[in-house]
């Protein structure tokens, strides 16, 4: 008898734990801003080298041409090393591709970025907050990391993926198929 229930107990704290672990592969998204689902994960490779999987989380009713009019998630998950001064710099050139604004700008948000993002590793995720008229909030590993309180600087840090100029297009394609 003793040896049935144990049985029962073990397998029902397997089953518990085997949820909680798939639970937690949907990242911690939802928590941050209710509502949101996720998109088809996306797959960036830079010359065939596997940088990050981004997965996109939105509501319903979300709209890729005025992503800027909604709240949602950017979630990057790494495959590779990188520092967060190189992000930082890129991010930088890829808002040029997406939008206008003054050296001035371009300075206060490198130093910003450079202060806030990490240097990264295999595993490591980053998520982009976004809240209209408010700006962005930045975690790394589901902490919070830091704060970008500029409308224009959110539009465009997430226009590098979202706008219709992105260097990624497949990415942004993909999405919008998903919506």
């Amino acid at each position: 008898m003793f040896a049935i229930r144990f049985q029962r107990y073990f397998s029902c704290g397997i089953a518990l734990l085997a949820c909680h672990l798939a639970l937690n592969l949907v990242h911690a998204s939802p928590a941050l801003l209710p509502g949101v689902q996720p998109l088809p994960q996306q797959r960036l490779s830079v010359w065939g080298f596997d940088i990050y999987d981004a997965r996109l989380w939105v509501r319903p009713g979300f709209s890729m041409a005025s992503y800027s009019a909604h709240a949602f998630v950017l979630e990057l998950s790494y495959l590779r090393s990188l520092e967060g001064s190189a992000i930082s710099k890129r991010s930088i050139d890829e808002m040029r591709k997406v939008g206008v604004f003054s050296r001035d700008q371009e300075t206060m948000w490198l130093k910003a970025m450079l202060d806030i993002f990490p240097n990264v590793q295999k595993g490591d995720r980053l998520q982009a907050v976004y809240v209209p008229t408010t700006g962005t909030e930045f975690l790394f590993n589901d902490k919070v990391i830091g704060r970008i309180q500029d409308p224009l600087f959110a539009k465009l840090f997430l226009g590098i993926w979202l706008h219709e100029s992105t260097t990624a297009p497949a990415m942004r394609q993909a999405w919008l198929k998903g919506l």
